[in-house]
């Protein structure tokens, strides 16, 4: 009735039930954080999220950057978002890009949606990315006239 061999056995099916049944995902991952007392020389390049708190010189490319107010990059940063509350000298290219108010950015900005809040010092060129909707160039029609 208690035999070792019983109870092992279903707690294997089960075991292994569960794992056919639900596909692993992978886990949600922290940002990959670069403290303030690290100074990185180098291109940075991953399809998750940084957040920059000490000094970066290079380029860097990622899901989502955020510069602390001690963080500082020297560089190119692309990404979907970046959320800048140190400071930035280079370019920036980025869906939607955010400046705090102890922001310091003396870069070019390339931008979908740009927020700068009051207090922020900007110095730099702003520009939107290039639309490419159907509808910002309408192809004309010839229109068909009959002669009489």
């Amino acid at each position: 009735m208690f035999s070792k061999t019983n109870s092992q056995k279903p707690a294997q099916t089960t075991t292994t039930e569960t794992a056919k049944k639900s596909p692993q995902r992978p886990a949600a991952s922290a940002p990959s954080i670069l403290g303030r007392d690290i100074t990185i020389v180098g291109e940075i390049r991953t399809d998750g999220d940084v957040q920059i708190d000490g000094q970066h010189e290079g380029n860097i490319t990622a899901a989502t950057i955020t510069v602390g107010e001690q963080g500082a990059i020297n560089g190119v940063v692309k990404a979907k978002s970046v959320h800048v509350r140190g400071k930035v000298t280079g370019k920036i290219n980025a869906s939607l890009v955010e400046l705090a108010e102890t922001a310091n950015v003396q870069a070019d900005i390339t931008q979908d949606k740009l927020t700068i809040a009051n207090g922020a010092f900007f110095d730099g060129k702003c520009s939107r990315r290039k639309q490419k909707s159907a509808s910002s160039n309408p192809t004309p029609t010839k229109a068909s006239a009959k002669s009489a």
